[in-house]
């Protein structure tokens, strides 16, 4: 069996006797103009070969593209959930030979059968599994699934060959509705619980694989909470009898499989070509949506003195203070394997720096890492001014000149477990600690306005002084 990816949802796969299209998008953006298809891709229509069947798993937008589905022939026999909508818009589009299909239903072309697979999100949608002489495929495309469905399944399969994953815990409407920005660790606790039931022999995150656009763009911010690489790294921990059988399929890819020897071909699709890659534009940071961290550099440091001292700060004294400390101030971080994430916000542009917790002799480097799960961000001039001496973590805190969160978790067959949050500090607290930093701050202060600001005579007589008996203090007459 062979699975090519078009992008986001949209597969076409080729069984031992029958050629499938499913949830085709084949232009960019859709979802009425919101969603670009990323990794960015080109397809070549004309190259798309013929197939047997068309398969519409829902009826949201990402998977449902009238676009697409007007240009494809209309003789083709169509599967689609019990949706009229679906039904009525491809009729009108031309299509004839629709066939709507409920949860559990069998389809049989040959040597190929399909089964399509309840969700508990009752759109209506269904998930597909493709079963022919080379093994058996699960696209679970966005379903729910529960656990009397995978029994069910368990008990018509011997195994699950490959599953295409709903792996994303999106965050679709949180911001928009007022709701918690924070990480879902109890959806996505689910998801890998899930998978760890099922139980494939190799497995993709499918689907999730698209951007916002334009004026919506900063959604990208909120939407995608786990990184694909870091899915990745999790199912390793939840199933370690998958071992190397874990793939991220980009647009273009194939992915080939028989009796359990699976072949991923990268770019070897010949009718859609990957362009670039814009993965880190769907990076998960809610802190930074509403209000773009902006350094206007308010009291006008020296920036190539402020970016040398920020630079020796992080890259050379945080990295010794962790690494001298990581079994006293930093066991907790080391316990649960925080990667930390620190990003500096310049006047002209930002750094990034990551401190791996797992590591034995851990450094400052250089650079994004998808695999972070501690975030801080900070303005330049406000750091700058706590190493001074000038400035304090109210400044930083209150000006909105620091922000942070976290999505610190591990991962296990049964789900996932999160420690208490206030065991988690940001490195930085514990090389600036608060009362250290606001006592240089007052001292700042002193110096700048004790003299030559009090004016007022001091008085000539000795003053006497109260006196304390028990819990009351006394004021004596004169």
């Amino acid at each position: 069996m062979e699975i090519h990816v078009i992008g986001h949802a949209s597969i076409f796969v080729n069984t031992q006797d029958c050629r499938i299209l499913m949830d085709p998008v084949l232009w960019n953006p859709h979802q009425e103009g919101l969603f670009d298809i990323c990794p960015e891709r080109e397809v070549i229509h004309e190259n798309i070969p013929e197939f047997d069947l068309l398969i519409i798993s829902h009826q949201h937008l990402d998977h449902f593209h009238i676009r697409s589905l007007a240009y494809l022939p209309k003789n083709v026999d169509v599967l689609i959930p019990e949706d009229k909508l679906i039904e009525d818009c491809l009729r009108q589009l031309g299509y004839s030979y629709i066939y709507t299909l409920k949860d559990f239903n069998k389809v049989k072309f040959g040597a190929t059968s399909l089964l399509t697979t309840r969700s508990e999100n009752r759109v209506p949608e269904y998930g597909v599994i493709f079963a022919d002489e080379s093994g058996v495929f699960w696209n679970q495309v966005d379903t729910i699934v529960s656990l009397n469905t995978i029994r069910l399944i368990k008990s018509r399969y011997e195994k699950i060959d490959f599953l295409l994953a709903m792996w994303q815990p999106m965050l679709e409407m949180n911001y928009q509705l007022n709701m918690s920005l924070n990480f879902p660790y109890s959806i996505y606790s689910k998801v890998l619980e899930t998978i760890s039931t099922i139980q494939p022999q190799a497995i993709a995150p499918g689907s999730n694989a698209f951007r916002c656009n334009g004026d919506s763009a900063w959604l990208n911010k909120i939407l995608f909470p786990v990184t694909r690489e870091r899915f990745c790294e999790d199912i390793k921990i939840v199933c370690p009898e998958i071992g190397d059988n874990i793939f991220t399929l980009d647009p273009g890819d194939v992915l080939s499989f028989e009796h359990g020897e699976f072949n991923h071909l990268k770019g070897e699709c010949k009718f859609v070509k990957k362009i670039s890659d814009h993965r880190e534009d769907l990076d998960f940071a809610p802190v930074r949506v509403g209000n773009q961290m902006i350094d206007s550099n308010p009291d006008n440091y020296h920036l190539d003195e402020m970016k040398q001292a920020i630079e020796q700060e992080i890259s050379v004294n945080l990295a010794e203070l962790i690494t001298k400390n990581r079994n006293f101030l930093f066991i907790e971080h080391c316990r649960w394997q925080v990667i930390y994430q620190l990003e500096i916000v310049f006047p002209d542009g930002s750094k990034i720096w990551n401190f791996d917790f797992s590591e034995t002799n851990i450094q400052a480097q250089a650079g994004r890492n998808p695999l972070a799960n501690l975030f801080t961000y900070m303005t330049a001039s406000s750091l700058y001014g706590i190493l001074q001496g000038f400035k304090g973590w109210d400044y930083a805190n209150l000006g909105g000149h620091y922000r942070r969160f976290q999505k610190i978790y591990l991962p296990t067959p049964q789900g996932i477990i999160k420690p208490d949050e206030e065991l988690i500090s940001d490195p930085l607290g514990f090389r600036f600690p608060y009362r250290e930093v606001l006592k240089k701050v007052l001292n700042h202060e002193i110096a700048q306005w004790h003299h030559g600001n009090d004016n007022r005579e001091q008085p000539s007589e000795t003053r006497k002084l109260m006196m304390r008996m028990g819990n009351t203090l006394f004021k004596l007459d004169k």
